[in-house]
């Protein structure tokens, strides 16, 4: 039997369908199924980037403060402007380079005040030198001690008529000088002139003058005078002044002017060692029968400066022997 809903026919023996139709129909044919159509989903949107600054900003900060918070404000100021990622960056890359520029303030500021303030380890070492200091051979108070009085400077020099003049307790210009042409040779034409002298070295200082004013004929004018210093170093150091001023006069003639307006040229000798540690200077007047002489030494922390003049001689001699026998008085009453 045939199947009359069959669009084919089948072989009755077979059952297969035939390959054909005998009636020239054309099979059915379903149409072939079509694929559907796929339509992709959309891009999902791309996220701005990250602004360049606002990365840098939190590299500097750990790198060179400074330049971290000025990059981080340029940062904050882009994205303002272009709306980039990286504000939070930006903002800790700027909150981390004010720290640390702050933290290196505090830091210096700290320094510097450890720097100025002296430490207990040094301070304590600073009080032990202070109080074991040990204390100048001579105290300043006491200068005037050392000076021999008239009855030991008659023994000295000789002479018997010395009386006792004036006296004074800082560096001053003899009364019998009203003024030189050469004011760099005071130190070498008379006894203890400031201008020889560094006045804020000074710890103590004493000078006394003695004349005879009896003898007509000769007679000796003295003036003695001794300086303290703090230690011995100082002292040596003004007497180094006071040769300096010696060697630089020497061969030069100074005019001496006394207070009555008369002039006398006074020849420099040269400086001369007396031995002990002393020196000395000889004085000529020209024209005139006097002859004076300076002696200078120092010893411990003590200068002593001496000026001797004779009168009614040619000869520096008797001058020269005063002078030294002084010095060599005041170098034995200075201890050390």
């Amino acid at each position: 039997m045939t199947n009359p809903q069959d669009p084919y026919w089948s072989n009755p023996f077979t059952h297969e369908p035939f390959t054909y139709d005998p009636l020239g129909r054309v099979p059915f044919v379903e149409p072939p199924a079509q694929p559907p159509v796929f339509t992709p989903p959309p891009a999902p949107p791309q996220p701005p980037p990250v602004n360049a600054f606002a990365t840098l900003s939190l590299v500097f900060a750990f790198v060179f403060a400074p330049v971290g918070a000025v990059l981080g404000h340029l940062g904050l100021a882009q994205i303002r402007r272009t709306g980039e990622r990286g504000r939070e960056r930006a903002r800790a890359g700027v909150a981390l380079s004010y720290a640390f520029i702050a933290l290196t303030a505090l830091g210096l500021v700290a320094w510097s005040a450890l720097g100025a303030s002296p430490s207990h380890r040094t301070a304590a070492p600073a009080t032990a030198t202070s109080t074991t200091a040990a204390p100048p051979a001579v105290a300043p108070d006491s200068i005037a001690a050392l000076l021999p009085g008239v009855d030991a400077l008659k023994n000295i020099t000789g002479d018997q008529n010395l009386d006792a003049g004036r006296t004074w307790n800082h560096p001053a210009r003899p009364s019998w000088v009203a003024a030189i042409d050469r004011p760099e040779c005071w130190g070498s034409i008379a006894a203890g002139a400031p201008d020889a002298y560094t006045a804020d070295a000074i710890a103590g200082y004493h000078a006394t003058e003695f004349s005879d004013t009896r003898s007509l004929l000769k007679s000796q004018q003295i003036i003695q005078a001794v300086a303290a210093f703090r230690d011995p170093n100082a002292a040596q150091s003004q007497l180094a002044k006071l040769l300096a001023g010696w060697h630089q006069c020497d061969g030069l003639t100074v005019a001496v002017t006394s207070p009555g307006g008369q002039t006398i040229p006074y020849p420099v000798g040269a400086p001369a060692d007396a031995g002990n540690g002393i020196t000395t200077l000889d004085l000529t007047p020209k024209d005139v029968q006097v002859r004076s002489v300076r002696a200078v030494a120092a010893k411990a922390n003590v200068v002593i400066d001496v000026y001797v003049s004779c009168s009614g001689t040619t000869d520096s001699q008797p001058a020269r022997t005063s002078a030294v026998g002084i010095a060599n008085y005041l170098l034995g009453k200075i201890p050390g």
